[in-house]
């Protein structure tokens, strides 16, 4: 046996590879085809077809059923002639014979680009325990560039060659150790660094996942926790490992989900959804899109948290506490916006809402905007600039002035109704229109067919505040489609739905409001069963009332007085505000759908 360490997470990374190949996921592993019939829309002709569909099933011996989703446009449904799946989609297993919407007997999700029935191209795996793999797939596993997170939530980062680490990667386990350098079939070998856990970093030499050379003392490293020696060598905290991450099964059944990420100061726990954390930073594109603010239930959306504490040479340890030490809870007040059209009612509607999902207010804001086609093509008209006054949940900003320095005859929008005797006239009355009207600067970029828009595109400025006093500066694209006319034609129906989710049941959790607005304060997480233990773990849902930032660690106490602290932890909580904010725009009488005959 070679002398050293197998690095804590060595085996958990073993065993990720060794179920990734018992699943099927590698080359020539057990596996069997299987088939079921379909129905499928094809949109080439627009009919619906009964079609044998085939993929290939890694796992035949948890007697699971499938379904193929294909993305909209996907010729034939993604099912060739033999009946095997090509193209974009979604293959979902699941218990054979439960129902379809039932989240919980999912076996595994996987999104993303198949070919001859197998994984192929860019995709993502979720499986029911936890596990991720997200890459570029050939022949039904990673190869190439990819990332594993197994079901404890270590992280693998880099290049996989026959779905194993294979080349320079990164791996980031769960007790906030950091190692970068090569691997070699699954396990690290060769020089690297390795950057423990509080945050001392060393080059360091393995072989076949066992660390041969350059380990420091690691009761020296200043995290390891923030040990506190109770005797010679550490004393029963010197051998406890204490990881706190996102407890990866139970976000998957959550409609809020959280992932986390081991960097070198600390372990970061912020949302899966790009979209939220664009939100959180002011990265992303302002629209008519609020998917975000009003799907989900925020009323019980938790993030599920598991702490862990493990012995690294197999002996009990006697607990004598467990706590989370609490450093910042701060309400985070950065606004999130999202807009509103105006549509309906009447054909010209020159405004939209700007809507508040945060917690702060927006204050010197101003509007710069051009005219582009739709969808924001076209290089547009030149750029018009125009202040907004100061407001907190939401506010309605009218550009019609706006639209009149672009040289459109503003008058006669608001007064003419265009109507056009058949649909099949549409081409010639919407001709009619644009030569009554004078669309000046932005004739090029009116489109539509009954109904004609324009679309405003540009920079929201504006300076927001902390609870500290301190003022900054956000600048923020968006884009808003203005209804300029409407052709007026019969009328058709169009039937509008909701939906919302939440979270799963946790019974098991331990209940944890994080104080906004408090520091340096302390939650105690009982202890369940006996205390002499070689590996203890605590459940965590993990709430505030509005989005905030949290620091803590958490901290374990033992008999003989010594004390281990984990990497510190920073939660990026996202609980966006309901806008109650009602458009005050006033109106004529209607002539038209009040609802813009959409939803």
């Amino acid at each position: 046996m070679l002398n050293g360490r197998m690095g804590a997470g060595a085996l958990l990374l073993f065993l990720l590879t060794s179920a990734a190949v018992a699943e099927g996921t590698g080359t020539g592993q057990p596996g069997a085809w299987a088939e079921r019939v379909q129905i499928l829309y094809r949109e080439d002709n627009r009919s619906v077809v009964r079609a044998k569909v085939r993929v290939w099933d890694p796992h035949p011996a948890k007697n699971l059923d499938f379904v193929w989703e294909p993305d909209k446009g996907v010729p034939g449904g993604g099912v060739g002639p033999d009946g095997l799946v090509s193209g974009k989609g979604k293959l979902v297993w699941r218990v054979k014979g439960s129902a379809s919407y039932d989240p919980r007997t999912i076996f595994s999700v996987y999104t993303g680009e198949m070919r001859d029935g197998r994984p192929e191209g860019k995709g993502r795996l979720e499986i029911r325990s936890g596990e991720i793999l997200e890459g570029n797939w050939k022949a039904g596993m990673l190869e190439g560039e990819g990332v594993r997170i197994d079901a404890h939530g270590n992280r693998y980062e880099g290049p996989f060659v026959g779905g194993r680490p294979h080349g320079a990667g990164r791996l980031l386990l769960r007790n906030g150790e950091i190692y970068v350098g090569p691997f070699v079939d699954g396990m690290r070998h060769g020089k690297a660094r390795v950057t423990l856990a509080g945050g001392t970093s060393y080059e360091s030499t393995w072989e076949r996942d066992r660390e041969i050379g350059g380990l420091p003392d690691r009761l020296a490293d200043a995290g390891v926790g923030g040990l506190l020696r109770a005797q010679s060598g550490g004393g029963q905290a010197g051998k406890v490992e204490i990881s706190t991450v996102v407890d990866q099964r139970m976000t998957q059944q959550s409609d809020m989900q959280y992932q986390h990420l081991v960097r070198d100061e600390d372990v970061a726990i912020y949302p899966v959804d790009e979209e939220m954390n664009n939100a959180w930073n002011g990265t992303g594109l302002i629209t008519t899109s609020d998917y975000i603010y009003n799907s989900i239930d925020w009323e019980g959306t938790p993030a599920f948290v598991e702490v862990d504490l493990a012995t690294t040479d197999g002996s009990r340890v006697k607990l004598d506490k467990l706590e989370l030490q609490v450093s910042t809870s701060d309400a985070y007040r950065k606004p999130m916006l999202s807009l509103g059209s105006h549509l309906g009612c009447v054909g010209f509607r020159p405004s939209f809402t700007i809507y508040n999902h945060g917690w702060g207010g927006v204050k010197n804001a101003s509007l710069s905007l051009r005219f582009v086609g739709e969808g924001g093509e076209g290089e547009g008209t030149r750029t018009f600039t125009r202040p907004i006054a100061d407001f907190d949940s939401g506010i309605d900003v009218t550009i019609k002035d706006v639209i009149a320095e672009a040289g459109v005859d503003t008058n006669k929008l608001e007064t003419q109704r265009f109507s056009c005797p058949s649909v099949d006239r549409l081409n010639v009355c919407r001709s009619q229109v644009f030569n009554t009207v004078g669309f000046g600067e932005i004739a090029d970029y009116v489109w539509g067919e009954d109904k004609l828009f324009t679309t405003a595109v540009g920079t929201f400025d504006y300076d927001w505040s902390d609870d500290y006093g301190n003022t900054f500066h956000a600048s923020e694209p968006f884009q808003v489609d203005i209804a300029l006319a409407t052709i007026e034609l019969p009328k058709e129906l169009a039937e509008c739905g909701d939906g919302f989710g939440g979270s799963p049941e946790a019974l098991r959790y331990q209940d944890v409001k994080l104080r906004i607005g408090e520091r340096d304060y302390v939650v105690d997480m009982p202890l369940r069963g006996n205390k002499t233990v070689r590996e203890y773990t605590a459940r965590l849902k993990m709430w505030a009332e509005m989005t905030s930032f949290h620091q803590f660690q958490t901290v374990a106490k033992f008999a003989d007085g010594s004390e281990r602290r984990s990497k510190p932890v920073s939660l990026f909580y996202f609980r966006p505000r309901p806008s109650a904010y009602q458009s005050k725009v006033e109106l004529p009488a209607c002539y038209l759908d009040p609802t813009g005959g959409g939803c």
